[in-house]
């Protein structure tokens, strides 16, 4: 799994002002990575998503995902913002920090489903969220979500 989490897959200070500005960020980074064929189908996804209902949680973090046959290979994609950016949220903020999970067509019943329950499991914890807004490096943004996410602790 450690392809899926990785460094690269992260971004500190980016800009963007509006929801739509966070989901080209990560189709851009999805496809410098290789992880999707083209921004265009992982935007769609990720707005596809979004029109069922809210990926916004609480204190300042969402978790968009979208699965996709231009997607092609399972990855999380991470996006910390300079500003927050308006998104409705479960506690009606915005928001500063996109975990986004991107996952190709034919994995969307396992992976899917089951990385993205231990991302969310591990977002609920009681000072997980701070943390991941704290960190100041793609290592240690990792490594948090490492720690937390891969060993279900």
């Amino acid at each position: 799994m450690s392809s899926i989490l990785a460094p690269e897959n992260v971004t500190l200070n980016a800009s963007a002002s509006t929801q739509a500005e966070v989901f080209s960020l990560i189709a851009a980074k999805a496809v410098e990575l290789g992880i999707a064929a083209d921004a265009a189908t992982v935007v769609a996804g990720l707005e596809s998503r979004e029109k069922q209902g809210t990926t916004g949680l609480m204190d300042g973090i969402a978790i968009p995902h979208a699965k996709s046959p231009g997607i092609t290979s399972p990855a999380l994609v991470i996006v910390r913002l300079r500003e927050s950016v308006e998104w409705e949220s479960l506690d009606e903020q915005p928001i500063i920090m996109a975990i986004s999970l991107l996952i190709p067509e034919g994995e969307a019943g396992t992976t899917h489903l089951s990385l993205l329950s231990q991302v969310a499991r591990t977002l609920m914890k009681p000072g997980v969220r701070a943390e991941l807004l704290a960190a100041e490096s793609p290592d240690a943004v990792i490594g948090l979500l490492s720690q937390h996410v891969m060993s279900g602790s």
